[in-house]
């Protein structure tokens, strides 16, 4: 896919003193206009992934909804504690397959009735 070989091999050197550090480098660039776009195409594949045949979540309107995304953060919805643990075991193994992992010191639980 054409996006992903534009940051392939990608290295950058620091200067230091008079020099030039070791050559580091990967991933997108910071400030890159195309980053915003290839994190919600890449999130948007790990979504689909992670609930991909999955009825799990609420009805609204008709509409089965398991997720409700911003940007990077995310809010996890399901009509019982164990459907939530499903969902969020299947969002996990996602993530960590495509070398991703979730903070779970921000993450918090909330259950309503």
């Amino acid at each position: 896919m054409l996006i992903w070989n534009l940051y392939q091999g990608q290295s950058a050197s620091a200067q230091v003193g008079n020099g030039l550090s070791a050559s580091f480098g990967r991933g997108v660039r910071q400030g890159c206009s195309l980053s915003p776009l290839l994190f919600i195409i890449y999130d948007e594949a790990l979504v689909r992934e992670a609930t991909r045949n999955k009825e799990v979540g609420i009805k609204v309107g008709g509409q089965v909804i398991s997720m409700i995304r911003y940007a990077d953060d995310k809010v996890v919805v399901a009509s019982s504690e164990k459907t939530l643990r499903r969902l969020m075991d299947n969002i996990i193994r996602v993530t960590v397959d495509h070398g991703m992992k979730i903070n779970v010191k921000k993450t918090t639980v909330m259950c309503t009735s």
